[in-house]
């Protein structure tokens, strides 16, 4: 990165430029690390629309603001956020998941056929797939901070550092 470069082009140079390389790769296998960045990138800009940077672990606040602009009910919202960043995040792909309330076992299901954004599929009772399209999901995102400068600035702006 150039010294003196802005936050925009920071953000295009060590996220945008990255992932679409990423998407270069054989198979999908930059798929994990894409997910990846995607994932912080959706807290992060969650988290500055709710005004919730500087909050707690478990704050529900991001979540439920994540859920209504995605379409989807907050109890599905969480559901993926368990198996997709915290495994993601936490163990270097997604996880598998038992909702200890009602038993119910939750599998990723990733694919180019699905959206971007996640979908509970129902396979039985006791069974949940959640869908996905990572490339979706990481263009989704990026494409909130595009879209959205105010939220943009203050998600990054006290971040960021210059490169000198």
């Amino acid at each position: 990165m150039k010294p003196g470069a802005s936050l925009e082009e920071r953000f295009d140079g060590w996220f945008i430029k990255p992932i679409e390389k990423l998407k270069e790769m054989p198979e999908g296998d930059g798929g994990f690390l894409a997910l990846s960045a995607a994932l912080f990138l959706c807290e992060r800009y969650y988290r500055a629309l709710t005004n919730t940077l500087q909050g707690k672990r478990d704050d529900e606040t991001f979540k439920a603001a994540a859920a209504q602009d995605l379409g989807i009910r907050l109890e599905d919202f969480n559901h993926f956020w368990i198996v997709y960043r915290n495994g993601v995040q936490h163990q270097g792909t997604p996880r598998h998941y038992i909702d200890k309330k009602n038993q119910i076992k939750y599998f990723f299901h990733i694919s180019d056929e699905f959206s971007g954004i996640p979908e509970i599929y129902k396979i039985n009772a006791y069974k949940r797939e959640i869908r996905l399209n990572v490339w979706k999901f990481a263009d989704l995102i990026i494409g909130k901070y595009k879209s959205n400068p105010a939220v943009f600035q203050k998600a990054i702006s006290q971040t960021f550092p210059e490169v000198k």
